[in-house]
């Protein structure tokens, strides 16, 4: 589908370019300034028509009011069907009131091209047939038999039955002869019949010079010069569109200013614009092709510019929905674009969450390790102090049991080691590990407090001391939980350790099992 949007692009382009580069851009351009005054010259006509009017209400005569309906006919045959009927037919009764042969030909032949102008070819042959031109004058003759070969001739376009085609053909020729007698031998008109029969009968290059000499003598009606105009672009399609293009743009410009409505120049212009590529034109102008047959009401000419302005219509849909369905494909990629950068948005975030949430984590967890590094520094050091004192007093220990063995006092002996027990080791022990922990935690025994009701906290005997629950807990917040390990730290056995901290955590405010963790966040 791209690929088919890409290629029609390349071919827009193309086809602009040349069209520039030729002149036609230019001769089209003419085209649609003359279009853009198609209200303008409708007004002129219908006030040229209002006119015409009011004098036929005033005329006195019956050979002025013929003369004025003869005039209307002129004015309405090619612009609409049924007015232009009703002025022939008010033509023939005053012409047969006249009995009048030339106008009573003239007349007749007025209904015979509204007929076939309609489409109505049947009808339009039984009129022609039933007209006596006997006893008409040159003009009126040649008026009758020019009247015959447009009608053959049209009749052969809309026919493309064979053999019947050509019969209609060979009839219009027929007729061109008949006619050309009464030209004289400088008439224009000549040339104009003279290719006409020519292009019938499919002799183009013999037509063609004859038709643009007709262009250049002819003056003085620039409807048949229309007419030529539309031919000569019949003639040059399959040779040289640009040069088609020309003569049909011509040819259409002078049916606008002319007000002709009974026409096929812009329509074949439309269909030649859209198969070159310029759609918008195309469907433009064939649409107002088919707006002017409807006011004409001419069946064939409907019939013809509805076959191609479904096809132009049909190919324009057929764009359109390629350029929907790429704007649909185009408008998923977005969204599943979107929709991917939202999920990357998404998980960059969750990432940056986690990555955040691991910084906290090691910034804790480097705090954990500066102050457990903080507690090790300052346990070596009170370690290497105490080590030192017991030291230095068991050496004195030692030496002054040396001096009482060598002596032989026993008894002085005994009452010295009765004198150094344990317990008091143990006591100092003990209130060194309090100094020591209570120098690193300082707020601890208020902390600790306070998981507890007024009723059941305990303050030490002294501000640099802990009582025997605080120190199971002060050991946990230094990272040991063992209980064994505690037990043997304290002098107390397992049983005691593990009752003491039950008894603590049941007097606590916090649950049970979000005792320890309270603890840990001193």
């Amino acid at each position: 589908m791209t690929h088919r949007l890409l290629a029609l692009f390349l071919l827009l382009t193309t086809v602009i370019s040349s069209m520039r580069a030729d002149g036609t851009a230019d001769t089209l351009t003419r085209l649609d300034e003359s279009l853009a005054r198609k209200t303008e010259y409708e007004g002129l006509k219908r006030s040229a028509i209002n006119k015409l009017r009011e004098r036929l209400q005033q005329a006195e005569t019956d050979s002025t009011r013929y003369r004025l309906c003869a005039e209307l006919f002129r004015q309405y045959s090619s612009y609409q069907y049924d007015s232009a009927y009703v002025y022939a037919d008010q033509s023939i009764a005053l012409a047969d009131k006249s009995g009048n042969s030339d106008l009573m030909v003239e007349s007749r032949c007025f209904r015979v091209f509204c007929l076939l102008s309609a489409g109505l070819y049947k009808e339009a042959f039984d009129e022609y047939e039933a007209i006596d031109p006997s006893h008409a004058s040159s003009h009126y003759k040649y008026i009758y038999y020019s009247t015959g070969a447009r009608l053959c001739y049209d009749a052969g376009d809309y026919n493309h039955a064979l053999p019947y085609q050509r019969r209609y053909i060979d009839r219009g020729g027929q007729m061109t002869d008949s006619l050309m007698q009464y030209l004289g031998a400088d008439d224009p008109l000549r040339d104009y019949h003279e290719s006409l029969r020519l292009m019938k009968e499919y002799k183009g290059e013999e037509s063609e010079p004859i038709m643009i000499r007709f262009l250049k003598r002819n003056q003085t009606d620039p409807h048949l010069n229309a007419i030529i105009a539309s031919c000569l672009g019949w003639l040059s399609m399959e040779r040289d569109e640009n040069k088609a293009i020309e003569y049909l743009t011509q040819a259409a410009i002078l049916d606008n200013e002319t007000v002709t409505k009974e026409t096929t120049a812009l329509c074949v212009l439309g269909a030649l614009l859209y198969k070159r590529g310029d759609t918008e034109r195309a469907i433009r102008y064939v649409q107002m092709a088919l707006d002017d047959a409807n006011f004409y009401d001419a069946r064939h000419r409907l019939i013809q510019v509805g076959q191609i302005l479904p096809i132009i219509e049909h190919d324009r849909y057929e764009m359109l929905r390629s350029q929907r369905n790429l704007l649909i494909i185009a408008g998923i990629i977005s969204l599943l674009f979107v929709l991917l950068l939202a999920a990357s948005l998404m998980f960059f975030r969750r990432q940056n969450h986690k990555l955040a949430e691991a910084r906290r984590q090691l910034e804790n967890s480097n705090a954990l390790l500066s102050e457990a590094n903080h507690i090790k520094d300052e346990y070596i050091g009170k370690s290497f102090y105490i080590n030192s004192e017991y030291i230095k007093r068991v050496e004195k220990l030692y030496k002054t049991a040396e001096r009482k063995i060598v002596a032989r006092q026993y008894d002085d002996l005994r009452q010295m080691l009765r004198e150094s027990t344990l317990d008091s080791e143990r006591e100092n022990m003990f209130s060194a590990f309090d100094e020591t922990f209570l120098s690193l935690f300082p707020d601890f025994i208020d902390r600790f407090n306070a998981l507890f009701p007024e009723k059941d906290r305990k303050l030490p005997a002294n501000g640099s001391s802990l009582t025997p629950e605080m120190r199971i807990f002060a050991l946990i917040r230094l990272g040991v939980t063992d209980s064994e390990r505690i037990a043997n730290f304290l002098n107390y056995s397992v049983h005691t350790i593990n009752t003491y901290k039950t008894r603590v955590k049941n007097k606590s405010i916090v649950p049970n099992e979000e005792f320890e963790s309270r603890i840990m966040e001193i």
